[in-house]
Order: C-alpha cells, then sequence, then structure tokens
C-alpha cells in the first residue's frame, strides 16, 4: 500500500467517523430537537469532517507515517460508527 493511499484512508476513515456522529444530530437539530448532547455530536461531527478534508489536502502523502494497526483499527471504527447509525436509523422512533 502506497503512502498516499494511507493518508486518504486516514482521512477518510474520521470522515465518515464524523458523519456518522454529525449526520444523525444534525438531522435531529433539524427536526426541532434542541440539546447540548445532540448540538455537541453535530458540532464534532462537523469538525471531524472538516479536520479530515483539511488534513488530507495539506499533509505531504509522502511524509505521512502510519502503521497498518493504526489503520486497521480506524476503518473497524468507522465499520462500527456506520454500523451503530443504521441500527439507530432502523430501530428509532
Amino acid at each position: 500500500m502506497s503512502f498516499m493511499e494511507r493518508l486518504y484512508i486516514y482521512t477518510g476513515t474520521f470522515a465518515v467517523i464524523g458523519a456518522s456522529l454529525g449526520g444523525p444530530a444534525t438531522r435531529s437539530l433539524i427536526a426541532g430537537d434542541h440539546s447540548i448532547p445532540i448540538l455537541l455530536m453535530a458540532i464534532g461531527g462537523a469538525g471531524m469532517i472538516v479536520t479530515a478534508v483539511y488534513e488530507s489536502l495539506r499533509t505531504d502523502p509522502e511524509e505521512f507515517t502510519t502503521s497498518a494497526i493504526t489503520l486497521f483499527a480506524l476503518v473497524g471504527a468507522a465499520c462500527m460508527a456506520v454500523l451503530g447509525t443504521i441500527l439507530s436509523a432502523i430501530s428509532g422512533p
């Protein structure tokens, strides 16, 4: 796996996790559920997406290093976040 692929997998997983957290929270805010935890989740999710995009644009792929274990853990975390969002949407009111 090239260094460039690792950078984009790394930042992409953070964007997926941010979307999984921030998307449902933003939907709840739009629906009129205004609470501090939902607001913080929406802000945090948007922040993760913006940071992931910024890092992918500003980081030199040749200088980026991370271990395969770290990438595997992040991909697993992103899969769990997406699964949790799907299950929450299916079982929610």
